[in-house]
């Protein structure tokens, strides 16, 4: 029996509403700040969790959100909010910057700076180093992302190219920094987390990741109830991911033809055991005629290919944040997709290539013709993606 999509949906749905970052900025906020809790607080808000995490702080004497989206909801009392560009910085993110700039320079040794920081921030907020121009910055940062680096190259060339990432912004400031981090790199590396504004390692300044990359994952896999996980966090490139999460299943048990793309083929007989669960950040090569997708659609149409025309199975890649690539021009942003063993052969009956569509990484151009995107709007936290195969 393969995957029931209402079942998994509303796993996701729960476990997005479990972590939710208000309660978690607020479990954790005095044990952070320590006695800087006292002092007169400017607030800075960095992120697609800005929102939620300045909720679960609460009032500010002055405060800035950035964030990708408004949910409309409100915020409290000396919080502004801001909405900048993702996954690409632009006019809006140059804006941030300044009044990022602003607030922070204008806090004095007797004020505090909390700074609360999530996936998201590194593009919604910039201002570029001295002698290098939103233009450079952009095409620099954008032929790396087409390269298919890993967040941590990304985000270490997003810190040479900018005044306020890897701890710049806090320099500029004569109050002390605490910065609570809301993780959406692997290994919770706070420099690295939305490239590290306020993690320049001052003396007297407090910093810690208050809910791991891993907290979605470890929350979904207890509300789903039957999955087993798959080691991770899986990284490399979706290609290698797909690979794994199949072999994964297979190794207990299953009627399945694997490895497609190498023409290798076998089947493992007995009776198939359990669903694999991972978990990760996989990273895609962009060729230079792209189409539009992010890279929870082109895994999920990776798994596809791998499970066609075999045993019935289906599988589903989630973006956490509920916003999976750049927007497409035409219809609302999907967060991932759901595929079946079906799904190859129902995308080349629709008129649509698969293999090319793959090749030019229009996943999800192929998914969306037969109705196997997942659109959840932005969820408001980003702990990466997760995948489920069953």
């Amino acid at each position: 029996m393969s995957l029931d999509r209402v079942a998994c949906l509303e796993a996701f749905r729960r476990a997005v509403e479990l972590c939710d970052p208000e309660r978690l900025v607020a479990g954790a906020k005095a044990g952070v700040l320590g006695g800087l809790i006292d002092r007169p607080q400017y607030g800075l808000a960095l992120g697609k969790a800005a929102l939620k995490m300045a909720r679960g702080f609460g009032p500010v004497a002055r405060g800035v959100i950035v964030t990708n989206a408004d949910d409309g909801l409100g915020v409290p009392d000396g919080w502004h909010v801001m909405i900048g560009a993702h996954p690409e910085p632009d006019a809006r993110s140059l804006a941030a910057g300044e009044a990022v700039i602003d607030l922070i320079a204008g806090a004095t040794s007797a004020d505090a700076v909390v700074a609360l920081i999530s996936g998201g921030a590194s593009s919604l907020v910039e201002w570029p180093a001295p002698g290098v121009t939103l233009d450079e910055l952009r095409a620099r940062v954008a032929a790396c992302m087409a390269s298919g680096a890993d967040i941590h190259a990304l985000n270490q060339l997003r810190r040479e190219l900018s005044a306020i990432k890897g701890g710049k912004l806090a320099r500029l400031s004569e109050a002390h920094v605490a910065t609570l981090a809301i993780s959406d790199v692997y290994d919770d590396d706070l420099a690295t987390i939305g490239s590290g504004p306020t993690i320049g390692h001052r003396l007297g300044d407090r910093a810690s990741v208050i809910a791991p990359m891993r907290l979605f994952v470890d929350t979904l896999e207890a509300e789903l109830g039957d999955f087993d996980r798959v080691a991770g966090p899986l990284r490399g490139s979706v290609e290698q991911v797909a690979g794994e999460l199949i072999e994964a299943w297979n190794r207990h048990g299953g009627e399945l033809r694997m490895s497609h793309r190498h023409a290798r083929a076998f089947t493992m007989r007995g009776p198939r055991r359990g669903r694999r669960l991972g978990w990760g950040e996989p990273t895609v090569a962009l060729p230079e005629d792209h189409g539009e997708g992010g890279r929870a659609q082109q895994l999920a149409l990776e798994l596809a290919r791998e499970l066609s025309g075999t045993w019935p199975a289906s599988a589903m890649v989630v973006g956490s944040d509920g916003i999976d690539g750049p927007a497409p021009a035409h219809r609302p942003s999907p967060a991932g997709a759901f595929i079946e063993h079906t799904t190859w052969d129902a995308i080349a009956a629709a008129g649509i290539d698969p293999e090319r569509a793959l090749a030019r990484c229009d996943a999800g151009t192929a998914l969306d013709a037969i109705g196997a995107l997942i659109v959840t709007g932005p969820t408001g936290i980003n702990f990466g993606d997760v995948m489920l195969v069953g």
